[in-house]
């Protein structure tokens, strides 16, 4: 069955097609993935067709295809929730997973899902680490993420919780700080809700949760590891939509364009901040776990899929 090409309901989808179109070249038979066990009709319009899925993955590296199998992200297979069984996350036209495969699978010793302990709250899983003699490269890539959804409000653990305060003391609040708020928990966990400040700005469409969970697996990693006159390198890759801005449905064209503008902005305005919370992060680590504080270079830099790979000659 030939795939349903529906119109788009949000920013995030309008871009899955428009990468999809800008990708397969108005070729039905690459598009359109089918789950046999849901309704038998129903196509996932954004995402790979289910051949082209299959020849895709047949195509991965034993040992990439390993690394995202054992990583925490569900990348490659389909999985089963509470509305039925979903397409693998890589198959999706908008997937920043594939984003980031296809750019760094051709560099000798890059490591996808690279899995670190924050010795907090669980495992951060960083979607790329190239380690060549003193420098450590880490990548977090962001596609369709930033056009749903946003961090206000943002619901964390509270065991986080000293971490941010620590942040907050160091950095102090005119750099960063959180607001509780108010959260309907139902489940059995402790969690809390609360809403980030940079320099002053509420963070919206940045995760931030996430950053600072990255933060505390490198700087531990880090620091275990007595690392000496280390070069850390923070690569935030954030899909740039201008190459597919013609191919955005008319309806999301500007509302993608001024998302990305946004999101873009925000990160190269608050470069310096992150600096200062990996310094406070790994003050906090160092600290708790009684660990050498280890000689880091940190630079922190926002690249599209065009600057990516030269930031990672090293």
């Amino acid at each position: 069955m030939k795939p349903k090409y529906e119109q788009p309901e949000n920013m995030a989808t309008a871009l899955d097609c428009a990468i999809r179109e800008f990708e397969v070249n108005n070729d039905v038979l690459a598009s359109g993935y089918q789950i046999p066990t849901n309704e038998p009709n129903y196509i996932y319009y954004n995402y790979m067709s289910n051949e082209s899925w299959v020849s895709f993955l047949n195509k991965m590296p034993e040992n990439y295809k390993n690394q995202f199998k054992n990583g925490g992200g569900d990348e490659i297979e389909e999985k089963k929730g509470r509305w039925g069984v979903t397409p693998p996350k890589m198959a999706s036209f908008g997937s920043s997973s594939r984003l980031i495969y296809n750019l760094s699978k051709g560099i000798q010793g890059f490591i996808f899902e690279e899995q670190l302990d924050t010795r907090v709250g669980g495992i951060a899983n960083l979607d790329g680490f190239l380690h060549k003699g003193n420098e450590y490269i880490y990548v977090e890539a962001k596609r369709r993420e930033i056009y749903y959804g946003t961090h206000e409000n943002e619901k964390i653990k509270s065991v986080y919780i000293p971490v941010y305060n620590k942040i907050q003391n160091i950095c102090g609040s005119s750099v960063f700080r959180y607001e509780p708020k108010e959260i309907k928990n139902k489940g059995k966990e402790d969690v809390k809700g609360i809403t980030f400040y940079i320099n002053e700005t509420i963070v919206e469409y940045f995760d931030l949760k996430q950053l600072i969970c990255h933060f505390l697996g490198i700087t531990y990693d880090l620091a275990k590891h007595n690392v000496k006159n280390a070069k850390v390198k923070f690569l935030y890759l954030l899909y740039n939509p201008n190459e597919v801005e013609d191919k955005i449905d008319e309806k999301y064209r500007e509302k993608v364009k001024n998302r990305y503008d946004e999101v873009e902005s925000f990160i190269r305005d608050k470069k310096d901040a992150f600096k200062a919370i990996f310094d406070a992060v790994l003050q906090y680590q160092t600290e708790t776990h009684k660990l050498e504080k280890p000689d880091i270079d940190f630079n922190f830099k926002l690249v599209d899929q065009d600057a990516y790979l030269n930031e990672l000659k090293c």
